[in-house]
């Protein structure tokens, strides 16, 4: 073969090779990504903070809280397609720094479909641009309260189960006491996300007749004193339990106490600030921690 026909050939073969790799691109893109698997289940390492990314059968997007700051928006790249900037649902569990910071950046990157929360009042200037991007972007709110529910894929079902009364328009002092408390329940298995709800509202919760035992437990408030009231752990008895809590933070959170309360039933316990990010499967007959 002369000079020219190899570099003919040379030529080809790189056309086809890129051919090949836009049609592999376009396919991938294209092709339904549904994992079948189950539901994946993302408790993010976002510092001293809540947030946790629900993915379910069908790829859609449930965010719960985003953190104090903008960490959030890399921990959701690691999960998210990067041609699909899209997060479904956001539900903000009350509106303190810590879970409501994080999803003004959100909010500014991702197209968000839907966003749930109690509409509380609070006047702190990131929850103020939260609720003014919210108008901008005319991304449609719902105010929720125990007994409203989502239909995920598959039968799965996202169930609210705290607070018991409508929030809308009213002043509290202790915005903790207003976190949303949901539920996930997919086939025989379950998870319960608690926000920052500490002891007097899980007793309360407990007095509401609701089924509350689950096999993950997203610790309340970051695993402080007050938010893990040993009834009630007794009651949700979870085989895993997730405390997302940040390094050396000044509150001493996780309290020996709430570790002390786990470990007494047996529960195998992640920390975000020891464990980094921690991922569970959930199938409708089992779970799976994927670290």
């Amino acid at each position: 073969m002369d000079k020219s026909g190899k570099k003919f050939f040379a030529s080809t073969l790189n056309l086809f090779i890129l051919l090949s790799i836009v049609f592999a691109l376009i396919y991938y893109i294209s092709s339904d990504r549904t994992d079948s698997g189950g539901i994946n289940i993302h408790f993010l390492s976002v510092g001293q903070g809540d947030a946790e990314l629900i993915q379910d059968t069908a790829g859609k997007n449930i965010l719960i809280d985003g953190g104090p700051d903008s960490t959030v928006v890399g921990e959701l790249e690691k999960y998210t397609k990067f041609y699909q900037r899209k997060i479904d649902v956001i539900i903000l569990t009350h509106p303190h720094a810590d879970h409501v910071n994080g999803l003004v950046d959100v909010v500014e990157k991702y197209q968000v479909g839907h966003v749930y929360l109690t509409g509380v009042l609070h006047t702190a200037p990131e929850y103020i641009k939260f609720l003014s991007l919210l108008k901008e972007k005319n991304i449609p709110t719902t105010d929720i309260m125990a007994g409203d529910s989502l239909s995920l894929s598959d039968g799965a079902t996202l169930k609210f189960l705290y607070p018991n009364t409508k929030l809308v328009g009213s002043k509290v002092d202790n915005l903790n006491s207003t976190s949303v408390v949901a539920k996930i329940i997919y086939g025989d298995k379950s998870a319960i996300f608690m926000g920052d709800l500490e002891d007097e509202g899980q007793i309360e919760l407990m007095k509401l007749s609701q089924d509350l035992t689950a096999d993950i437990l997203k610790v309340s408030h970051h695993g402080s004193k007050y938010a893990s009231n040993i009834n009630f752990l007794k009651i949700v008895n979870p085989k895993v339990a997730i405390i997302e809590v940040g390094k050396n933070n000044q509150f001493g959170h996780p309290h020996s106490t709430t570790i002390s309360n786990l470990n007494s039933l047996g529960v195998q316990l992640y920390r975000t600030d020891i464990d980094s990010d921690v991922n569970i499967q959930m199938t409708k007959t089992d779970i799976k921690v994927m670290k």
